[in-house]
């Protein structure tokens, strides 16, 4: 019986085609369609509390493990370095069959409170105001660094009319030359 390897999450879906003597690599899902569900977003959220549940779990039992040299935490600490990979609710199948429920039973009610939390947060209208306020501001941020990066302001570039050839530039680093303009100036 042959043992198979776990196949990696962008792995999976691809296919390969030779076109024109090379080969092309195309992964299916990339494009995503109309229609598309979220529920990939519930799989994210489940593995991200799962996650926020160990953290609080670990730092807990860091405070209260009366445990000579903190042995419950040290190992579920060790545990969780050597077997979490972003997958949940693997993990704490994992700490089931290790025979650890008590860790697996913790984590798992923790999860539960801090979904409970978040979706309250939610559901009172603010947490969806501010995550859409959020996004907006950084789309708005990013949008306004690409402007100032691709457009050349200075005196000479005005007089010519010729355009900004850079198109490796960041906010920061226009910033920081303008300073530096200005004080060799002075």
């Amino acid at each position: 019986r042959a043992i198979h390897a776990p196949v990696p999450a962008l792995a999976r879906g691809r296919t390969t085609k030779t076109f024109r003597g090379r080969t092309c690599v195309r992964r299916g899902d990339l494009g995503g369609a109309y229609g598309d569900s979220f529920y990939d977003v519930d799989e994210l959220l489940m593995n991200y509390f799962t996650y926020r549940a160990l953290r609080e779990t670990l730092a807990q039992m860091q405070e209260t493990d009366l445990s000579p040299g903190k042995g419950e935490y040290k190992w579920l600490y060790n545990f969780a370095a050597s077997e979490y990979q972003n997958r949940g609710n693997e993990f704490v199948a994992k700490l089931f069959a290790e025979g650890r429920s008590d860790h697996a039973q913790r984590i798992l009610a923790q999860r539960v409170v801090l979904l409970k939390r978040w979706n309250g947060y939610y559901v009172r209208g603010r947490g969806n105001e501010r995550c859409y306020s959020k996004y907006e501001e950084k789309n708005l941020s990013l949008l306004r660094e690409h402007l100032l990066c691709t457009i050349d302001l200075s005196d000479d570039a005005l007089v010519d009319g010729r355009e900004s050839n850079s198109t490796d530039c960041s906010l920061y680093e226009s910033i920081i030359k303008n300073s530096e303009d200005d004080a060799s100036s002075a």
